[in-house]
This record gives C-alpha cells, structure tokens and sequence, in this order.
C-alpha cells in the first residue's frame, strides 16, 4: 500500500509541479543576490557569510551560554513531609500529626564557582578564535578558488584562441592542395591537430565549470556559477617579522586559546576535590497537640572513599597535550611559511626569465611553410610551441597568486 501510495504521489503532475514551485520559492532568496561576473573582493565578502562560518559562529554562541551557565549558583532544595501516627505507643510524637518542611542550599565556598567561570571564559575566547580559523580558511579556500578559476578562464579563452589558429592553418593546407603545393595527408594532419585541440578546449571547460563549483559550493549556493574577473597580479605582498607574521595566524592563536582553556581546567579539577556543604534550614511542627522546632544545620560530602584525584590527573595530562599540539601547530606552520616563500621566490624569479616570442615565431614559421621551406609539422609544432609557452606562462602565474594567498592567510590578512 505505501509503494503504491509513493508511485502514485510521484507520478501526479499537480504534486511535481507544487514541489518544484516550492523548490524555486526557496532558492530565490539566495541566488538572487548572487552576481553573474565577481571580482576576488566579492567572492571573499560572499563567502564570510557562508554556512560554514555560520556554524562556527553559533558554536561561539553556545560558549557564550556556557559561561552564562557557569555563572549561575547551584538552586536550592526544598522539603516537604508530614507525619502520622501508624501504630504502638506514640515514642516519635505525642501529637495526630507531625509537619515538616527543609530547604538546602549548596554553598561553593572553596572556590568552585570562580574557577568553572574561568574555564568558561576560557572557552569563549577559543570559540571566538575558532571562528576566526573558519573565516580565515575559507576565505583562503575561496581565493584559492578564484585564482583557479581566473586561471581556467584565462586557458579557456587561449584554447579557443589556438582553435582559430588551427582552423586558419587548415584553411591555408586545403588552399595549398588545392593548388597541388600540399598533399591529402597534411590535410589529414591538420584536421588531427584540429581534433585534439578540440579535446584540450573540452579539458578546459570541464576545469572552468569544476573551479566555478567549487566557490558556489563555499557559497552554499550549489546552482550558482559565478564568472571571475580581475588579474593573476595580485598586489599582495606578505612582509615582516616571521614571528609576528605566525602570531597573527588564527590557527596558532585557536591552539594557544585551547591550551589556556586546559590549564583553566586543571584549576577547576583542583577546585572540585573539595566537597561543596550545603546549608540546611528546617521547620517542625505538630498538631493536637501544637509544638514546633526549628532546625540549622550543615550537610557535606566526606571525600575519603573517592578524592577525584583522577579527575586532576585528567585535566593535567588534557593539558600537557593542548601545549604539545600548540608546539606542533607552530612548528608546522613555520615550515609551511618557509615553503611558500621559498616557493614563491622561485617562482617570481622563474617569471622574471621567460620571454616569450611567440608572435613572430608564429609569423616566420608561416611565412617558410608558404613560401615552400618549411614543413607542415614545423608550422603546427611552432604553434604548439606558442601555446604551451602561454599556457606555462597562465599556469604561474596562478602558482604565485596562490603563494601569496596562502602567505596572507598564515598571517590571518585574508
């Protein structure tokens, strides 16, 4: 009955239709403020709103309830009871009935209170930290993103330049057989080069549509296909003490906030081995007769079976590990620092010695294959030549605007 009720749902025009329209109702919202053409300003505001920085903003928000939480004193106890007379002499009361009512109230008065305070303000500044990592990361995941697909466009645009090339080179062969100056097999040459041209056009489409998802994806809006626009020469330029250039990362400064926290912990543990009193008030009262008595006391844990000595031990070794990952995240970080810089210093330094020609290489290579003295395959490997030299060209290019971008990431700059 429920298969039959799910093929029948499906298959109702009326329903598709009302599920689609609602579909679209909702997706309004978010792609129609999305622009069509984006510069790497607007993919970076774009994304700061993403949902994965909304999750780690409403993380910093449950820390900050926490610490409401932690401020508040424990709630008292309340008791009530009444008593009666069940049988035999009357050894407990000489009364019909016998009334009481107690309120507890526990007492941190070893510090109990102050120290979960501290651990929670603790982690409401690694929370704040923690959004900070997210938004710095996936900005850098969105510049990386726009370079690459500035990059891809770039490529794209030169494979359907290369394209013409070809066509026009295989309109100049036919030409030439035509007039019995080239024969069928260059003809069949050129049409192959035609044919594989058309496959690194494909490649390079696939790659544009892959980069452009990748940023809709960050965006959190999927149908989204956004068009970069800008230059790979970014005008960055990461500069300073290294040292100061790892304090401001927020990775680093989640990790130190992480240790703080533990630290924090360990106090709180201490704290905790002490038992928290509770002070005790109370009535009693009887009927027939009336007698009442009043009561005060102080009631508390005796820790001698379980001294939470564990419990410290815990939080000590919590903590030893928070310092060591906070030396492991530094570590790491100053190696990947030096790499990027080295990478890009490199790479700069490549970029400063190529020279490329290729117009007037292109020129003179078709110039000899009319004039009858070079071959068809000097003419297509001279445009093969120009292609490549561009595209090595695009390709660091985007390589160096993504070492700077990763250099200004590490420096929490993004």
């Amino acid at each position: 009955m429920k298969r039959l009720n799910a093929k029948k749902s499906g298959s109702d025009p009326n329903f598709v239709r009302r599920v689609a329209w609602l579909l679209s109702f909702v997706s309004l919202p978010v792609f129609g403020q999305l622009p069509a053409v984006v510069t790497l300003e607007d993919v970076l505001r774009i994304v700061s709103e993403s949902p994965r920085v909304a999750v780690s903003q409403r993380e910093a928000e449950a820390a900050r309830a926490e610490r409401a939480a932690a401020a508040a004193f424990a709630n008292p106890s309340l008791s009530v009871g009444r008593s009666r007379p069940a049988g035999g002499e009357r050894t407990i009361f000489d009364a019909r009935s016998q009334d009481q009512a107690s309120a507890e109230l526990p007492v941190p008065i070893f510090g109990q209170r102050g120290a979960r305070i501290r651990v929670a303000e603790s982690q409401v500044a690694r929370a704040d930290f923690q959004v900070q990592q997210t938004l710095n990361e996936t900005r850098k995941t969105a510049a990386l993103g726009f370079v690459r697909l500035l990059t891809a466009q770039e490529q794209l645009a030169l494979r359907q330049r290369a394209r013409g090339e070809i066509e026009r080179i295989r309109g100049i062969v036919s030409g030439r057989m035509d007039s019995g100056m080239a024969s069928r097999y260059d003809v069949a040459r050129a049409d192959a080069e035609l044919s594989l041209s058309a496959i690194a056009l494909q490649r390079a489409e696939a790659e544009t549509a892959e980069h452009a998802a990748v940023i809709a994806a960050l965006a959190g809006a999927t149908q989204w296909r956004p068009r970069a626009e800008g230059t790979l020469e970014l005008p960055w330029r990461t500069e300073g003490d290294l040292q100061q250039v790892i304090n401001g990362n927020p990775t680093l400064q989640t990790a130190r906030a992480e240790t703080r926290a533990a630290e924090a912990r360990i106090e709180l543990a201490q704290r905790e081995r002490y038992p928290v009193p509770s002070l005790g008030l109370g009535r009693t009262w009887t009927h027939g007769p009336f007698g009442a008595a009043n009561f005060l006391g102080v009631t508390s844990e005796i820790p001698i079976l379980d001294t939470r000595r564990a419990q410290e031990d815990k939080a000590r070794a919590e903590a030893a590990a928070a310092r060591a990952r906070e030396r492991a995240v530094e570590i790491g970080l100053r190696a990947e620092l030096q790499r990027h810089l080295e990478a890009l210093r490199v790479r700069r330094a490549t970029l400063q010695g190529l020279e490329v020609r290729q117009d007037a290489f292109l020129e003179m290579a078709e110039s000899a294959y009319r004039l009858g003295r070079a071959t068809l395959f000097e003419l297509l490997d001279a445009r093969r030549t120009q292609v490549e030299a561009a595209d090595a060209r695009l390709e660091l290019l985007g390589a160096i605007a993504e070492s700077e971008i990763e250099l200004r990431a590490l420096a929490g700059a993004l």
